[in-house]
């Protein structure tokens, strides 16, 4: 997992109904369920299962590759998921796992953009800089620039299908009998999941968020056309540290500076442009010094209605200045809450509102606030664990995306432990005048 680790690259990928079709649902429900259990409450015995567990977990989705390897990148920045030394092992996930044979990556390079790597760039580097769930990733030069050059696996979209079927599967038997769609939830999941196998969509969405982007303290590394292709892409190499190595060495000013660029840019593009980059996993940002941030991978985007916007903007203000009536009326609108009531399915409204107050505990605090991993654990119970309104809450498909800011984007600002009046920042964009973009579409 790591750059010393000797583990023999791999020359395919699992496949067949047994290697993958099994294995995928086998960790899903393993990681589903000592998650579960784990996520409130430890002991030294716990925390030496949690870490025994994710040594095993990291290694067999690292191997695997696709979808379920995603599932263990989620579960490297759920505070409470593993014991420190646990989330430390599955953090590897963020950036390393096993890589794909030399060779391999040759045959995809050559095929894609007609010639062996060697003779399409000035230098390049046979062993994997990084290596994720869909592609590695390879240093190079081009044109007298040092690049990152993005290699899709073979064979992984044929394999990410088959992981969405089994997902696809689990999600409509576990939303059974609830407020959810779980036909339509797998139906959204697998239309982004698939865009992240066409990295010529990739490209073009990264050069969007770079205009995007233009301003202080935020950068996005620009695409390198010539040598890009669906199952390539190349761009400039973007230099900074991972995210442990920058809460390591970064003072208080800098991690502050570095959270506020993260969630200003999120919310400011979501509520501005109504498109978001969603997936704000830890491995997906590089820090400077001085708090300055890279953004990287843009598979995962989707644009949204600008009519859903505004009615989330006015839920927003509605909680800033304490007016419930208005949220209860945009979460039914949103179809996040029930108009009425079903047989079997009531929904409390108290408990709503708790979960509302803490969601935007950040924007309301009067003194600067700081993202801890504490607050993120209280979300466990309130939104999932010992929720009563688990069955009767709706999920939209487009809040399948949105949701991971309550848990991507809150577990990367507890990571940084950051402080800032987060408030100003948020009023400023449900404030925002709404002017969509139309972000790159898939091919049809």
């Amino acid at each position: 997992m790591s750059d010393d680790d000797d583990e023999a690259p791999l020359t395919e990928l699992a496949s067949g109904f047994r290697k993958r079709t099994l294995a995928t649902a086998k960790l899903a429900a393993k990681l589903g369920v000592r998650y579960a259990k784990h996520a409130v409450g430890a002991s030294p015995a716990v925390d030496a299962a949690r870490t025994r567990a994710a040594e095993e977990l990291a290694k067999e989705m690292g191997r695997m590759k696709g979808l379920v390897m995603k599932l263990g990148q989620i579960a490297s920045y759920m505070p409470g998921a593993s014991s420190p030394e646990g989330q430390a092992i599955l953090s590897r996930l963020q950036s390393k796992s096993t890589a794909m044979a030399p060779e391999k990556v040759a045959e995809v390079v050559r095929a894609e953009l007609g010639d062996a790597p060697e003779a399409l760039f000035d230098r390049w580097d046979p062993k994997a800089a990084a290596s994720a769930s869909i592609g590695q990733v390879h240093r190079a030069t081009f044109g007298g620039r040092e690049v990152a050059v993005k290699v899709q696996y073979p064979g992984i979209e044929e394999l990410v299908r088959s992981d969405l079927d089994t997902i696809g599967m689990l999600t409509k038997v576990s939303t059974f009998g609830t407020n959810v769609d779980g036909g339509v939830l797998a139906e959204e999941l697998r239309a982004r999941i698939l865009e992240e196998c066409d990295y010529r969509l990739e490209a073009e969405r990264q050069t969007m968020f770079a205009r995007l982007l233009e301003h202080d303290g935020a950068a996005v590394p620009h695409v390198v056309p010539e040598r890009s292709s669906r199952r390539v892409l190349t761009t400039e190499w973007a230099s900074g540290k991972s995210i442990r190595d920058f809460v390591a060495t970064a003072d208080r000013r800098a991690r502050d500076r570095a959270g506020e660029i993260v969630f200003a840019t999120c919310f400011d593009t979501l509520m501005s442009a109504c498109v978001y980059n969603g997936d704000p996993h830890p491995g997906n940002y590089l820090f400077e010094a001085d708090g300055s941030v890279t953004f990287l991978d843009f598979g995962c985007v989707r644009a949204f209605d600008p009519v859903l916007i505004d009615r989330w903007k006015r839920l927003q203000l509605g909680m800033l200045d304490g007016r419930f009536s208005v949220v209860k009326e945009e979460l039914v609108a949103l179809g996040l809450a029930p108009a009425r009531d079903r047989i079997g399915l009531r929904f409390d409204w108290e408990h709503q509102e708790r979960v509302m107050e803490y969601l935007y505990r950040p924007f309301k605090a009067k003194e600067p606030f700081t993202y801890t991993d504490e607050y993120v654990r209280e979300s466990y119970d309130l939104l999932v664990l010992k929720s009563p309104n688990q069955r009767s809450t709706g999920m939209p498909p487009e809040w399948l995306l949105l949701n991971r800011l309550q848990w991507g984007m809150n577990s990367v600002l507890a990571q940084l432990g950051a402080t800032a009046h987060w408030g100003t920042h948020f009023r400023r964009a449900a404030e925002s005048k709404t002017a969509p973009v139309v972000p790159p579409s898939p091919a049809r």
